[in-house]
């Protein structure tokens, strides 16, 4: 019992000597010994459109400027990934059912009466035999979709939300 006591009192004084003396930069002591007065002692220099600090003056890192600095290491493996997911992935959102017919000329109909009363919102189709369905809006998350579908209860009936997956590519709209 003795020995449980001493060493989860050996933990709790471990933990809050590990959090006095802990900070995100370094000190003024620390910049003060690197003969740093000011920022503009960093030159900047140009390297293939990045911009990187001449740090010549020290092996220390120093983290306050006044221009921000971005050195991007990454893998090409990260650029084929990305440009996969852009043309074959696909996430899973929400949309708003409108209508649902084999007929096609009752789908023109809703459709026609759709563009005109909410000309800004998106709308497309899809048909798997023999139906064909007709949805509103592309949505990532669910209330969103009941916004919308909230607004399109106004002009049509028996609205509802479901669940389908998008593509991640953005399709561009025509301009007249």
């Amino acid at each position: 019992m003795k020995k449980i006591l001493f060493y989860t009192s050996l933990m709790i004084c471990s933990s809050f000597h590990s959090q006095d003396d802990w900070t995100l930069y370094p000190k003024k002591e620390a910049l003060d010994s690197l003969n740093i007065r000011s920022t503009e002692s960093l030159k900047p220099i140009k390297h293939d459109s990045i911009q990187v600090l001449d740090t010549t003056y020290t092996d220390s890192l120093y983290y306050l400027s006044n221009e921000g600095v971005l050195v991007e290491n990454k893998d090409s493996k990260i650029d084929s990934i990305n440009n996969y997911l852009s043309e074959k992935g696909k996430y899973v959102g929400y949309t708003v059912q409108l209508y649902v017919s084999q007929k096609t000329d009752k789908v023109r109909e809703i459709r026609k009466k759709f563009i005109s009363n909410f000309p800004e919102m998106v709308l497309f189709d899809e048909y798997i035999a023999p139906n064909i369905f007709l949805y509103s809006g592309k949505f990532q998350d669910y209330n969103n979709a009941v916004f919308s579908k909230m607004k399109l209860e106004e002009v049509f009936e028996n609205t509802l939300v479901v669940r389908k997956s998008f593509p991640y590519r953005v399709e561009k709209k025509m301009e007249d």
